[in-house]
Formats: structure tokens, sequence, C-alpha cells
């Protein structure tokens, strides 16, 4: 079995899931193997952003734009902040957000995300983090700072293939592994937030401080 649930059932939820208007971004990620939110993980983000309009949205790992302009199309009222240091990757999300003429909504920032988190003062409704995963639990320290009350966190790749529940990992995966095992335990076992685990694409943390 490839990733954290059975490929057949996998395969059946995605044939139902309609994005048609960035079908040709989820071409360009597959074919060029750009690492994009999973089809029904990016099925409940459009669903939970479309239900709770956040007023502005921090996304953490801009890739190619697929998910900022999901989370934009979702909620005409929001507005995005979207993070990622790579120079190329922001070239081809400046280019699709222009395409959708949504730039006026979606603001790309070239910068290191934890240097972002550190050195921003703007605070957010909805914080959406899917950078580099062995830095969660520095994102989440610092997000929290970010976040407005009732706001919420998603981390996206929490179970990494399903990698983080195996006793044995190969070395080129085994960071990623541990830091996400120990984010996971720590998030669980802190009593001022509030959190849930869903076993949708390759996993998606949702966070929210207690009352």
């Amino acid at each position: 079995m490839e990733g954290i649930i059975n490929d057949k059932v996998k395969a059946y939820v995605e044939s139902l899931i309609r994005i048609p208007e960035l079908k040709d971004l989820e071409e360009y990620a597959r074919e060029n193997y750009v690492p994009i939110v999973h089809k029904d993980a990016a099925e409940f983000l459009r669903f939970f952003v479309a239900l709770t309009t956040p007023e502005r949205i921090l996304e953490l790992g801009t890739a190619i734009g697929y998910s900022a302009l999901l989370m934009a199309m979702a909620s005409p009222l929001s507005s995005i902040v979207s993070v990622d240091r790579d120079e190329t990757m922001q070239t081809l999300a400046k280019a699709n957000i222009e395409r959708f003429g949504l730039d006026h909504r979606i603001a790309l920032v070239l910068s290191d995300c934890l240097d972002y988190l550190e050195t921003t003062r703007e605070t957010f409704d909805l914080i959406f983090i899917d950078a580099g995963k062995s830095h969660y639990q520095e994102y989440l320290e610092w997000s929290l700072q970010r976040l407005k009350n009732g706001g919420t966190i998603l981390c996206d790749n929490v179970l990494y293939r399903g990698l983080v529940a195996e006793e044995t990992v190969a070395r080129k995966h085994r960071t990623n592994v541990v830091r996400l095992q120990e984010f996971m335990q720590h998030v669980h076992q802190r009593e001022d937030l509030r959190v849930s685990t869903l076993t949708i694409g390759d996993g998606m943390l949702l966070i929210r401080r207690k009352e």
C-alpha cells in the first residue's frame, strides 16, 4: 500500500472530486514532480475555507500556487499571504495567480517561513502550514503568536506517507519522520490546544486554542 489509505479507496474518493479550474496545475505538478496538496485534502481545504470564510489567511509553502488559488476561489472575501523561499517556484506561482486574476487577493512573499513568522506583525484567521516538515514544531510556536482569537491552524503531510507509524524508516526520510513524530506527540499533549488528526491526503492536523 502506498500512502496512508488503501490505493483503491483513494482512487475512488479522488474520482468523485471535481476541481476543473485547477486541472492544468494538477497536471503540471504531476508531470514535474512538484508536491501539491493531495486531491482529497484539497477538497477538504476548499470546504473548510468556504465554511469558515477567514478574512486573512497565511500559507507557509507556496509551490506553484495551487492551494493559495484553491482557498481564494473557495472564499471570495479572503485575502492570502503565501510565503516560500524558492524563487523559481514563486515565479511560477505568480504567473498562475495572475492568470486567474487573483493577484489583488494573494500576496506572495519570498522568504524563509520561519524568518517571516519571526518578523511579521500581521495576524491571521487561518494559517495553513505546508512547508519543511522537520520545522513543524517551530512553525507552530510562531504561528500561535500570529493567530487571531478563534483562528485555526492546518498542518498538511503530518502522517508523511504513513511512515510516522513505522518503527524503522529509510535514512533519507528519517529526519522528517522523527521530527514529525515528536511534533505530533507534542501537540497532542498540550493542554491549551484542541487538535484533530484527519487521515486524508497525507494526513492533516487541525489545531485551535482552547477557550
